[in-house]
């Protein structure tokens, strides 16, 4: 799937990964910004897990109100 904005997509992968969840969890991003975040995470080499559940994990942070530094260390298994 091709970016919308490809100066946002860019800005957003250049995150740090712990900047790309906290990014996510303010809804600092537009519809279709999702790929860039998953790419920015994966930066870190312990995240192991699918795009799928990357962004499950984002989502269910999300209802748990959780902040970014904890959503990232259950994104790692910290």
């Amino acid at each position: 799937m091709e970016p919308q904005d490809m100066k946002s997509f860019a800005e957003l992968s250049a995150l740090l990964p712990v900047d790309a969840v906290r990014a996510w969890l303010d809804g600092d991003f537009s519809i279709g910004d999702e790929p860039a975040m998953i790419s920015a995470i994966r930066k870190d080499p312990r995240i192991k897990m699918s795009s799928a559940a990357i962004e499950d994990a984002i989502l269910d942070a999300m209802d748990e109100e959780l902040d970014a530094e904890a959503c990232f260390k259950r994104l790692t298994g910290s």
